[in-house]
């Protein structure tokens, strides 16, 4: 897994003047069980290193300005300090079998966590109590993130299905449903603001799916995006579309029209994740082969 950090993160004990924010601050986590933090500027240097020695895998990352979120195959969620790696908590049993998705509320006070049997929990960011527990689902959950509202969230499993949720009524408010094959990756735009309700999802049908939340069809299906499955998703604030495969491959789309911008063959296995900076001008992606790609993007072509 792969992810970039906000803007205001800052990785390591030494990093930068007096500690200032890492420039284009990256996570990633891997099956050996360890995470790290990186920087990209000048070239990837790694300044934070944490992990477990338990023989337990890191399954899905967020992100804070403070704090590296994870969700674990034990069933746990742990939290480790951005500067030093440390574990500064740990949230046993979470989901039973896995926690396989995981997203912070925009502003913070609260995160949501998807798991192996299909449930969506929410969670208090201070107390780690338990807010609510929704379970429509029948399927692992791949991916869940808040709207810009945090009064409603959205998930998505493989049971080809992607919800909208309401938290205060605590109740589906919209359900959308892939037509063939499994969902492995969702992403929202934030190109039209905090309120947006576009999104795309990649999945086991090879295509690219394009959907507005307030609509009950998707907008566009893209066929045979891949050679394989769609394995992972990243957009950018420029409305670039990044998506990897099983045919080892990355691939740039635009958002808007669903036309390929570029592609190139970027891994010797599956590449596992895609993620894109928080100015759209580098890509990274990660692989099963273990190893990290840093891509530049020519966002003027």
């Amino acid at each position: 897994m792969v992810k970039f950090a906000p803007g205001e993160a800052s990785f390591g004990l030494n990093n930068g003047p007096a500690g200032g924010p890492t420039i284009d601050g990256l996570v990633t986590a891997s099956a050996d069980g360890q995470i790290r933090g990186w920087t990209l500027d000048p070239r990837p240097i790694c300044l934070m290193r944490a992990g477990l020695r338990t023989g337990a895998v890191p399954l899905c990352v967020a992100v804070t300005s403070l704090t590296t979120i994870t969700g674990w195959d034990d069933g746990h969620v742990r939290c480790h300090d951005n500067k030093t790696g440390e574990l500064m908590w740990t949230l046993p049993d979470a989901h039973v079998g896995g926690v396989t998705a995981i997203g912070v509320a925009v502003g913070g006070h609260f995160f949501v966590t998807g798991g192996v049997k299909g449930e969506v929990r929410v969670w208090d960011s201070r107390s780690r109590r338990l807010i609510s527990t929704l379970k429509e689902h029948c399927a692992a959950v791949i991916g869940v993130e808040a709207l810009g509202d945090d009064v409603h969230i959205v998930s998505a499993s493989r049971d080809r299905s992607i919800i909208t949720w309401d938290l205060i009524r605590e109740r589906r408010v919209a359900q959308h449903k892939q037509r063939v094959g499994s969902i492995n990756a969702f992403e929202l735009s934030r190109a039209d603001g905090p309120n947006s309700t576009r999104m795309v999802s990649v999945g086991q049908d090879r295509s690219l799916s394009f959907w507005d939340l307030m609509q009950d069809k998707a907008l566009q299906v893209v066929p045979g995006a891949h050679a394989q499955e769609c394995t992972c998703a990243s957009l950018s604030p420029h409305g670039v579309l990044a998506t990897g495969s099983k045919d080892q491959s990355v691939k740039l789309w635009d958002f808007e029209t669903g036309k390929l911008l570029a592609a190139e063959h970027a891994h010797c296995e599956s590449v596992r994740a895609v993620a894109f900076s928080l100015d759209g001008k580098t890509l990274v992606s990660g692989g099963d082969d273990g190893i990290v790609m840093v891509w530049r993007v020519d966002i003027a072509n």
